[in-house]
């Protein structure tokens, strides 16, 4: 399958410094990309730069974002309004702030609809009452009249699942979409993204701080820390077996089924930097590995077998290991 999004070398500042530092990654038609880290480590806003959303104080500083072979960096704001929702769309973290509460599901729905693929108002109507029935939702034609505050959080979740999917976009981002949610709701949305993923070939980039929602979900996983991505490949390939020290830390840190009963969690000593404008190894403060070189020298980028790479100087100890 040939490449649908390519971005390289993205680099996003605010005042304070960086804080998406050099990301390059590339996302083939019909995969589902999981992108996973503590918070401030630069997921959502290198997602929010794919939609040319950056909050304002923060800018793109370099690098391209390709979409199609085109540069969304490049593309004039009117043409960039019409990427947005028609090829590319975005399921945020919390659907009753991303609703509007003085409109009801059913105009939000069609409105998408009428802008985005000329339909008619009736037309609109009826393809809004499908995308609720496609999404899990009973009684959808009734459902239309409600306004966001009448549904629950995983019916709002699944209105924001049908308006991504309402234009049949090439590119779906979603921002931890469940993390407001129980365990019981986030499996069932966690399957419907899967089932919807299968039936229209949906490429999906996830963003979670939940390893244990990708390992789920995606096929390909990008560890990202403090602006960069220090671990990326299969999934599997990676829970497996580990090359990077976060990665490591964020593994042991998962409850999981096969840990014995005292067994404990790991924790990671420390936080991320708000900024990314560390000298050497951004995680050399946190590193059990740390050495002179971590501190003094940024890793580069080692490309291991098949699609995994690593950024480590130390990577075949850690490996060693696991």
């Amino acid at each position: 399958m040939p490449d649908l999004l390519e971005i390289e070398d993205l680099r996003i500042s605010f005042r304070k410094g960086s804080v998406v530092n050099g990301v390059s990654y590339s996302v083939r038609q019909g995969e589902i990309v999981g992108i996973v880290g503590e918070s401030g480590s630069g997921k959502s806003m290198h997602a929010l730069s794919v939609m040319r959303l950056v909050p304002s104080g923060g800018r793109i500083d370099g690098g391209a974002i390709r979409f199609h072979g085109k540069d969304l960096l490049k593309l004039e704001t009117e043409e960039m309004r019409r990427v947005r929702g028609r090829q590319i769309a975005m399921i945020f973290q919390d659907p009753i702030s991303s609703l509007n509460p003085v409109y009801t599901i059913g105009f939000q729905l069609a409105e998408m609809l009428r802008r985005h693929l000329g339909m008619s108002g009736t037309q609109a109507a009826s393809r809004a009452a499908e995308l609720l029935t496609l999404v899990g939702i009973p009684d959808a034609h009734q459902r239309l009249n409600n306004y966001p505050h009448q549904m629950s959080g995983g019916m709002r979740q699944r209105v924001m699942i049908a308006m991504s999917i309402a234009c049949r976009p090439d590119l779906i981002i979603a921002d931890e979409p469940t993390t407001a949610l129980d365990v019981t709701i986030q499996a069932q949305i966690i399957e419907l993204v899967k089932r919807l993923q299968r039936e229209f070939n949906l490429t999906v980039i996830w963003i979670s701080h939940d390893l244990g929602v990708i390992a789920g979900l995606a096929e390909t996983v990008n560890v990202m820390y403090a602006g960069h991505i220090v671990e990326r490949g299969p999934v599997r390939k990676i829970y497996k077996n580990p090359h990077h020290p976060y990665t490591v830390g964020l593994l042991g840190s998962m409850p999981r089924l096969d840990r014995r009963m005292n067994e404990k969690l790991v924790s990671i000593p420390g936080r991320p930097p708000e900024v990314a404008n560390l000298p050497g190894c951004v995680f050399a403060p946190r590193c059990p590995h740390a050495d002179q070189k971590c501190h003094a020298e940024m890793p580069p980028v080692t490309q291991l077998e098949g699609t995994h790479q690593v950024r480590c100087w130390h990577w075949p100890q850690v490996a060693a290991r696991n």
